[in-house]
């Protein structure tokens, strides 16, 4: 019994004091994922947006290229660069 308990029962605090940070860093990590994976559409969004002025800034329909853009690339898509095309070409 002595292995469990060290200086009044201190070692099996820490190890519950370990078990609990190692659970706090999953759980970081999986949210830190999310914002990972949502700043990758952002960026593929941009380079999509980018591409497409490259190719359709001829024709006067350019995007701007700002964070507004890039949080409609991100939560929307395509289907978001599309409609962010089709309003540049209402208005």
């Amino acid at each position: 019994m002595e292995f469990f308990q060290n200086a009044d029962g201190q070692l099996v605090i820490w190890a519950a004091i370990g078990v609990l940070v190692v659970l706090g860093i999953l759980v970081i990590n999986n949210k830190m994922r999310r914002v990972a994976i949502f700043g990758v559409h952002g960026v593929l969004g941009i380079a999509a947006v980018f591409v497409i002025n490259l190719t359709m800034g001829g024709f006067g329909l350019a995007v701007g290229i700002n964070a507004l853009t890039m949080a409609v690339a991100a939560i929307l898509g395509i289907p978001g660069v599309i409609m962010l095309y089709g309003l540049t070409f209402i208005l």
